[in-house]
Order: C-alpha cells, then sequence, then structure tokens
C-alpha cells in the first residue's frame, strides 16, 4: 500500500504565525459610530424594533 502526503498550506499548523484578534478594529469602530449617528442597526447590538414586532400577537385583543 502507497501512502502520499500533501504538505500543508502555507501558514497552517504554525503557532507562531498565528494571528490573534488584537481588540476593537478602527474601521469597524468608525463604521459603527457612523450607522448609531444614522439610527441603523449595528452588527451585534439588539434590535429593539424586530424585538416589539415579535412579542406582539398577530390578532390583537387575544
Amino acid at each position: 500500500m502507497t501512502t502520499v502526503s500533501t504538505p500543508p498550506a502555507p501558514g497552517t499548523n504554525r503557532a507562531e504565525e498565528t494571528v490573534r484578534p488584537t481588540g476593537t478594529e478602527p474601521i469597524y469602530t468608525a463604521l459603527a459610530a457612523e450607522w448609531a449617528a444614522a439610527g441603523r442597526l449595528i452588527p451585534g447590538q439588539r434590535d429593539h424594533e424586530w424585538t416589539r414586532l415579535t412579542t406582539r400577537s398577530p390578532r390583537p385583543g387575544r
């Protein structure tokens, strides 16, 4: 039986090359601030309008 192995893709299985998140990115922070100022929903935050719409009864008075 012949075994064929392929080398790992560049940058994989190398702990020293792993990039870890450093916190909030400045581009995201600026975009989130712009969206908040415009009254838009920001990913990761609760959508109060959706919550209000989904908690109401579809048939008022029941």
